[in-house]
């Protein structure tokens, strides 16, 4: 559930890791020029997505491929193009593609999951066997991609290894299908009141109760992106940062490129004293985010977060 729950969001795949290695290497360019230079690129990278996702692969492919002229470093755009020559059955230049994403992005796992499943789509696996390695180690209880390393041990005639991914499979799937259908029910219908009275109480500003039930909420389900959006705002309303920082690792899993939980989590670690951390999340947040006011929220939140270093400079740029 949750990798349908990240490939949802993944029409804005890795733009902000992109937007921040273009950022350090304009090291001349005016900081309006820059700001100026990352919507315009934002903007191209939408438009081309558009294109895309209605099959207009020539416009897309001019639109990616301008943006690696003026940022040669932007990997979701080699991604995108790595995309389109796929479809267009460009086998080679969409394997190219795709490897200098993962060059550019090394620790970026969705772009190695593309890859992979670009292997699969053309049957090489020998070459997708590396990934799914790889992947697998990383995210060990995705039965898609456990199914997917399966596949290319057993076609490779790697029988050791065959059996013990199978192993693995069986008992993933296995424990899932043992619980019994009274007990999964009644876990389903703890979530939903837990979540209906949540969102009740975040709606009448009772904020503290909010928390305690979109908390538990989140213990029986944690794929859903409302029940977080609603426990980060309940969270900020009540002040207990500690609630978000605590899930560091799990809101940047999830939710990688929403701008809206990554700003959350860059607010919560700036007021629990760690400007740093705040800066970091806040940047990935603000190559993601579109929206005027969040956009806004942000730059302040840059603004204080670089006051808190004492980086006078930086703090500047977004007052």
């Amino acid at each position: 559930m949750k990798k349908n729950l990240i490939l949802l969001i993944c029409l804005a795949v890795a733009v902000g890791l992109s937007a921040q290695n273009q950022k350090k290497t304009r090291k001349t360019a005016s900081n309006s020029k820059e700001a100026v230079t990352e919507r315009q690129i934002s903007n191209r990278f939408n438009q081309g997505l558009r294109a895309f996702y209605t099959a207009q692969y020539e416009e897309s492919q001019r639109l990616f491929s301008g943006i690696l002229s003026d940022a040669p470093k932007h990997a979701p755009a080699y991604l995108m193009l790595g995309r389109i020559y796929e479809e267009q059955k460009l086998y080679s230049e969409a394997e190219n593609a795709f490897k200098q994403a993962i060059k550019l992005d090394k620790n970026n796992i969705w772009f190695q999951v593309e890859l992979a499943e670009y292997y699969i789509n053309i049957a090489d696996y020998k070459n997708a066997l590396p990934y799914w390695e790889k992947i697998c180690q990383k995210m060990p209880n995705n039965q898609i991609y456990l199914e997917h390393l399966y596949q290319c041990y057993s076609i490779c005639q790697m029988n050791e290894k065959a059996i013990e991914a199978h192993e693995r499979l069986v008992k993933l799937t296995g424990e899932r299908e043992s619980k019994p259908t009274e007990e999964v029910s009644a876990e389903r219908l703890g979530y939903e009141k837990n979540k209906e009275i949540g969102m009740k109480m975040l709606g009448e500003k009772n904020y503290s109760q909010a928390v305690l039930s979109l908390e538990m909420a989140l213990s029986q389900n944690d794929t859903e992106y409302e029940v977080w959006e609603a426990f980060a705002k309940a969270v900020e309303a009540s002040k207990q940062w500690q609630k978000l920082t605590a899930l560091e690792e799990d809101l940047t899993t999830l939710f990688p490129q929403s701008s809206a939980m990554l700003a959350a989590l860059a607010n919560a670690f700036l007021h629990t004293d760690q400007p740093v951390k705040a800066i970091e999340y806040y940047q990935q947040a603000r190559a993601f985010a579109f929206d005027a006011d969040l956009t806004k929220q942000i730059r302040k939140g840059l603004y204080d977060a670089y006051s808190a270093t004492g980086d006078t400079e930086n703090a500047e740029r977004f007052r």
